[in-house]
Formats: structure tokens, sequence, C-alpha cells
């Protein structure tokens, strides 16, 4: 799943014309939407932005 919202944002390509390699573009889309408004990717960039400070990743 969150290879195909990744693949999706990096290419640009519209949800409905995601690879199937990534499964239903409904199911990948669907998750992204309830990440989104659930505030799971908000925690996911403060994990790893917290974990990039902590070892000098960030000036």
């Amino acid at each position: 799943m969150v290879e195909g919202i990744i693949y999706r944002y990096r290419t640009g390509t519209p949800w409905r014309d995601l690879p199937e390699s990534f499964g239903s573009w409904k199911t990948v889309w669907k998750r992204h939407r309830r990440f989104s408004g659930d505030g799971t990717w908000d925690k996911i960039l403060t994990e790893l932005l917290t974990h990039a400070d902590e070892v000098g990743l960030i000036e």
C-alpha cells in the first residue's frame, strides 16, 4: 500500500492509473485517505524527523 502511495506522488499519475502490482487503486486510495484523515502520515513524518535529528542528519 505505502509503496503504491509513494509511487503515485512521485510520478504524479492519477490514482486509477496505478500499476496493478500495487493492488487495486481503490484500496490504495482508501488507505491514503484514511491515513491522511486520522493523522497517521503526520505521526510517521514526526517520527522520521525525530530519528533523523537524533542521528545528526538535520542541521
